[in-house]
């Protein structure tokens, strides 16, 4: 259910952070929600309390919960029903009873990325900003942490993941709160691992984000930040970054997209001790694309029609970077 209440543990799991503040910026959050159709959301939770499984798989490219032969296909049908009524799925892939929900972007592309590059999760304190319906937090699940907690402000996002959760009888030490990146600076040493992954660029301020990245994290912590980037003007490691005037690749909220070089600097500006490029390529449509449970619209929508090395607009086109920050 969307619960009113902090849902993650108040112990030293994640250290000491400010609760009562947390709890009245959740607060805000419900009191928002409930004014845009938040009664929706829980009628469909509430509908799926009769559904549970102990079989749930976080290690293979597609998280999957649930098997066919654990349900009618009369129940699989309710359930498919209200996955659908959940729409538009950005994050995936799922397989849910027997059923895929393949959301628009193919998200273990991300995290096979990233994960050779990952530091020891088992035991952790993780926090996960911006994490849509939970996918990556799922996928720390196979790592046995001690704790992954989410942060997303948006209502549909929220309902997804706990649609997902939903299902699990004993359920992994995974959480999901309605809060964002203004959040992470009420906690103080908290966290082992932080992933900020298609943040920063969201956002008026990313050195501020990425100094409340590391005030939050314990000594010796890892971030993994991970941004959309482009090519400088004469090579990728030109230190350069592009202030769009209006749109970027038709998102309307895009502050900065740096170069690869540039989003290092805004890491040594913050000062973290160690700075790595763990992945950086061209985003191409086998990531992100229309499927049957995404919107209409994806990336062959907002690149040049006649030369995708560029957007819509005339911008050099995305590439997606994932860098490896250490305290």
């Amino acid at each position: 259910m969307l619960s009113p209440n902090l849902s993650f543990p108040s112990n030293s799991l994640c250290g000491p952070y400010n609760k009562q503040m947390l709890q009245e910026r959740k607060d805000l959050a419900l009191e928002k929600f409930s004014r845009a159709g938040a009664e929706k959301y829980t009628q469909i939770l509430q509908e799926m309390t009769a559904f549970k499984t102990s079989s749930y798989h976080f290690n293979d490219d597609v998280v999957s919960i649930g098997k066919t032969d654990e349900i009618t296909p009369e129940q699989q049908q309710k359930i498919l029903a209200a996955a659908k009524n959940l729409m538009p799925w950005k994050k995936g892939p799922y397989n849910l009873f027997g059923e895929g929900i393949d959301g628009e972007w193919r998200s273990d592309q991300k995290w096979n990325r990233i994960l050779p590059h990952l530091p020891s999760l088992k035991d952790k304190a993780i926090l996960d900003i911006g994490c849509n319906n939970g996918y990556f937090l799922f996928k720390m699940m196979a790592h046995a942490p001690a704790l992954a907690l989410g942060f997303d402000p948006v209502l549909p996002l929220m309902a997804q993941f706990y649609f997902l959760k939903s299902f699990l009888i004993g359920p992994p030490p995974v959480f999901f709160e309605p809060l964002g990146i203004s959040e992470v600076a009420l906690f103080e040493k908290c966290f082992d691992v932080i992933f900020s992954m298609g943040i920063l660029y969201h956002h008026r301020d990313p050195i501020g984000q990425l100094l409340d990245i590391k005030k939050a994290l314990r000594p010796g912590g890892v971030a993994i930040v991970e941004s959309i980037t482009i090519p400088g003007p004469t090579a990728h490691d030109d230190d350069y970054c592009l202030v769009p005037q209006e749109r970027y690749a038709k998102m309307k909220n895009v502050f900065f997209v740096p170069t690869v070089a540039s989003l290092k600097s805004l890491a040594h500006k913050a000062k973290f001790s160690s700075i790595e490029v763990i992945s950086s390529q061209p985003l191409d449509s086998s990531e992100q694309r229309v499927t049957k449970w995404s919107s209409t619209h994806s990336l062959e929508d907002f690149l040049d029609p006649n030369n995708d090395s560029l957007t819509c607009e005339g911008y050099p086109a995305p590439w997606r970077t994932a860098l490896k920050l250490q305290v």
